[in-house]
């Protein structure tokens, strides 16, 4: 293994050469190094550890997009399902890894782009997937027998850093609403005598005061944010600064939803949190939230890259995908159903129904 970080000579932006070999080096996942297939040459990243998060100001960029921490940046865009990445030289040959299209070099177009402040690493390993895939299929219930072999010698992984934006946002909200507490009241004589519940409504209003840190958008156009929270944990205390050798040999998709976009979706996640936040003070049994009205300030944001393996598979001349976290190898996708475990299943439960009301039949 060679100490010198000389060994990093870029064939491009975004290509590092083997100074042993000549051959494009790659970020080896869950170390800090370059790596070289050919001669088998490590070579050191100094990564940049991040102490302080340093967050953008949301205003400042919608007012003036195009003169902060942009860059001309290199996209590559598939013909079939329109999906863009960043073009990394390194990879001579790259399909898309949503719809295992080839890409062609001549679909290369420059973008101006807002640059990511801070990326998670891969971590795990691409040899490694393939046992979190075995197991997330045996957990599978009423899958294809034949499922298991097919999708775990699919040849079609992909490394993919996927972008998401993060908002922080101090809010404050005033509100009216009602508060309901419940008491009980008899009715009726006799055999018709019974205890009912009734609700004593009082008017009430507020005001109520949260900060929120991080809430993440994912701003891919393939990957969607149901398929992102199922392999969530991402543990972004971990980040690094931003570095094109992190992203070596894989590809970076590019963000279709923009900053102020990805805001809107980040304030409904806030506005959940919120109404919570109200119905938790108005107190009581029950509430109602007739109105509110809330003004956010102080707006920060940053665009970061998370880790994610990606493959797909054919069953039955129909693909289906699956997604693997880059750090900790938890595992989420589509899947194919068996008619016939399921039928089977069924007709289970209808023999165990009917002895049940057989048992039950005989005891009376």
């Amino acid at each position: 293994m060679s100490d010198n970080t000389e060994n990093n000579i870029p064939l491009s932006s975004d290509t590092y050469q083997c100074m042993n070999c000549g051959a494009a080096l790659k970020y080896k996942p869950g170390t800090t190094f370059l790596h070289c297939d050919y001669c088998g040459t490590d070579t050191p990243i100094e990564a940049k550890v991040v102490d302080i998060v340093e967050e953008l100001d949301f205003e400042e960029y919608s007012l003036s997009f195009e003169k902060l921490n942009t860059k001309a940046t290199k996209v590559i865009g598939c013909r079939k399902c329109g999906a863009e990445s960043t073009f990394d030289e390194s990879l001579k040959s790259v399909t898309c890894p949503y719809c295992t299209t080839p890409l062609i070099e001549a679909d290369v177009h420059e973008e101006r782009l807002i640059q990511p402040s801070y990326l998670l690493p891969f971590k795990v390993k691409e040899s490694d997937t393939q046992n979190h895939m075995s197991t997330w299929l045996k957990s599978l219930w009423f899958a294809p027998n034949k499922l298991r072999k097919q999708a775990t010698y699919s040849n079609k992984l992909q490394g993919i850093y996927i972008p998401c934006w993060t908002y922080d946002a101090q809010t404050n909200t005033d509100y009216k609403g009602q508060r309901g507490d419940n008491y009980t009241v008899t009715v009726g004589s006799g055999k018709n005598r019974q205890t009912i519940v009734k609700t004593r409504w009082s008017y009430c209003s507020g005001h109520v005061s949260l900060f929120f840190d991080d809430v993440m958008v994912p701003a891919s156009k393939m990957i969607s944010s149901p398929v992102m929270n199922k392999i969530h944990n991402w543990d972004t205390m971990n980040m690094v600064e931003t570095d094109n050798r992190f992203l070596s040999g894989f590809i970076t998709e590019k963000y279709v939803l923009n900053m102020t976009d990805g805001f809107q979706y980040a304030k409904q996640q806030m506005e959940s949190e919120i109404h919570q936040a109200i119905r938790s003070q108005i107190g009581g049994d029950d509430q109602r939230v007739n109105s509110k009205s809330t003004k956010f300030s102080d707006i920060k944001f940053k665009l970061i890259l998370l880790p994610v393996y990606m493959s797909s598979y054919t069953y039955r001349n129909k693909l289906y995908h699956f997604f693997v976290n880059g750090r900790t190898g938890r595992v989420t996708g589509d899947r194919p159903y068996s008619a016939i475990k399921i039928a089977i299943a069924i007709i289970v439960g209808l023999i165990l129904l009917a002895l049940f009301a057989i048992f039950v039949n005989n005891q009376q």
